[in-house]
């Protein structure tokens, strides 16, 4: 439960960079109050989405369970932005798509990388400590 939390938040503030970065880029200012009107629909798709996740078995803090609570924040955060009166275009449904996949599957990419690094360079460590080990006794009984 202690790992759910931090992924949760992270990614609540990927969707917060996400909206920050949208109002940015076009001169709308970035206050708070703007930010979370472009973000709440996706906020609120996100949570939706790590049930989703955790309804299907997968836990959203894995890369099978990003895929889905990234779905299924850009398809009904959109939905939702459209219902409630925001403006779509495709153009920015695209956005959001590839955005929001970097950010809240990309963040779990690199994690797993990074684990997979790390494994790699244990391993390896391990690996040359047992082959000095070795030279070391074999070293020891040529004399």
């Amino acid at each position: 439960m202690r790992r759910v939390v931090p992924a949760f938040l992270l990614d609540a503030a990927a969707v917060l960079l996400f909206a920050t970065i949208g109002r940015a880029s076009h001169e709308e200012g970035v206050t708070l109050g703007g930010v979370l009107l472009v973000a709440w629909p996706f906020l609120a798709a996100l949570a939706l989405g790590w049930a989703l996740a955790r309804a299907r078995g997968a836990w959203p803090t894995g890369l099978p369970g990003s895929v889905v609570v990234w779905l299924t924040t850009v398809v009904v955060g959109l939905c939702l932005r459209v219902a409630t009166g925001g403006g779509f275009a495709w153009s920015f449904a695209v956005v959001t798509l590839v955005v929001l996949g970097l950010f809240v599957v990309g963040w779990r990419c690199v994690r797993e990388v990074g684990r997979f690094v790390g494994e790699g360079l244990a391993r390896w460590s391990h690996e040359r400590e047992a082959e000095r080990s070795r030279a070391a006794r074999g070293s020891g009984t040529r004399r």
